[in-house]
Formats: C-alpha cells, sequence, structure tokens
C-alpha cells in the first residue's frame, strides 16, 4: 500500500504540472492573441490634407472640422486608411475592428474645446443618465482611439485600452484642463 501511496503522489504532480504547463501556453496564445495591431499610449500627430468642401473657404472648412459631431462622420473613415483598423458603420458601440484581430475593438472619440466626453453615445446628451456599471463594463472591451482635433488641420491621436482610461477618468469625460497631460 504505501508504495502505491508514493506513485499516486508522483502521478498526481506529473499530472498537475503538466495541466499547469497547458493552462500556461493557453492563457499566452490569449495574450499574444489580444495583442492589438496599434501601439497603446503613444502620441501620434497628423496633418490632414486637401479638406475642403465645394466653394467653402478654408478657414469655413476649418471652423466645421473642428466640431466634433462634423470630424467623428470623416475621421472614422480616414483612420481605416492610416492604421491597421476596419470601420464598422452603424450603431454597434464601436467604431473599427482590429483587422489582425476582429475580437479587438475600438471606439473614436474626439477632444474637442470642451473636452472629451468617452462615454457610450445612448449616456451623453438631454434626458440621458450615466450609467457607471454599463459604462464600465463596455469600456472594459474596447480600445478607445481619442482624437485632439482643437488644432485642426494637425490632429494628434492616442490609441489606449478601455481598463486604464477609466481608471484615469472613472466618469468618463476627460476634462479639456488635462489634454496637454492626456497627449504628453
Amino acid at each position: 500500500m504505501f508504495k502505491i501511496t508514493i506513485i499516486d503522489k508522483y502521478i498526481n504532480n506529473l499530472l498537475n504540472t503538466c495541466i499547469d504547463d497547458l493552462v500556461n501556453d493557453f492563457n499566452q496564445i490569449n495574450i499574444e492573441r489580444d495583442v492589438p495591431s496599434i501601439c497603446l499610449e503613444k502620441v501620434f500627430n497628423h496633418r490632414i490634407e486637401n479638406y475642403s468642401f465645394g466653394n467653402l473657404d478654408k478657414n469655413t472648412c476649418i471652423e466645421l472640422y473642428k466640431d466634433g459631431r462634423v470630424f467623428s462622420h470623416f475621421i472614422e473613415r480616414w483612420l481605416e486608411k492610416i492604421y491597421p483598423l476596419k470601420f464598422i458603420s452603424g450603431c454597434k458601440g464601436y467604431d473599427h475592428i482590429d483587422i489582425n484581430n476582429s475580437l479587438i475593438l475600438y471606439d473614436e472619440k474626439t477632444f474637442t474645446k470642451n473636452g472629451c466626453n468617452f462615454c457610450p453615445s445612448n449616456m451623453i446628451g438631454g434626458g440621458r443618465k450615466f450609467d457607471k456599471l454599463i459604462f464600465d463594463e463596455k469600456s472594459k472591451k474596447i480600445i478607445f482611439c481619442i482624437i485632439s482635433n482643437i488644432n485642426f488641420p494637425i490632429i494628434q491621436i492616442k490609441f489606449i485600452s478601455g481598463i486604464k482610461l477609466i481608471k484615469l477618468y472613472p466618469k468618463g469625460k476627460i476634462p479639456f484642463k488635462d489634454r496637454n497631460i492626456f497627449f504628453n
């Protein structure tokens, strides 16, 4: 009976080691799978060229593009031309997917002269209310693409995980006074 107990312990230890190795391998695969194709927390600077609309003068176009509501429609399409992203139309709760892994989601938010509100759209505006639990759950699943257009045609872009962003700004808003800190 004593010999069987020693053999049982040996087999159990061997099995536990194999299981631990398999779990570690699986976790490493998941870590590699979830690595975005874009460097996070790096500030990218761009100068937008060739912006116009019919016979509107340059200053009028600049004024319009500094409005986040107008700007977002154009920048969402522009991003997929510059970064490894695919634009997803419609109201899905995100704007892009990573072209190398469709499970990685991105949501573009514009940093304007009023700061940057990165709450879900259905929580922003008159008569709508902020739901912290839903906000946190959604934010943990995406990467935010925060773009400053206040110096348009020069723009700054920073990709940041939702987990990190909600730790920095738990109420879903980056105040304008933090703009230089955020983009440095």
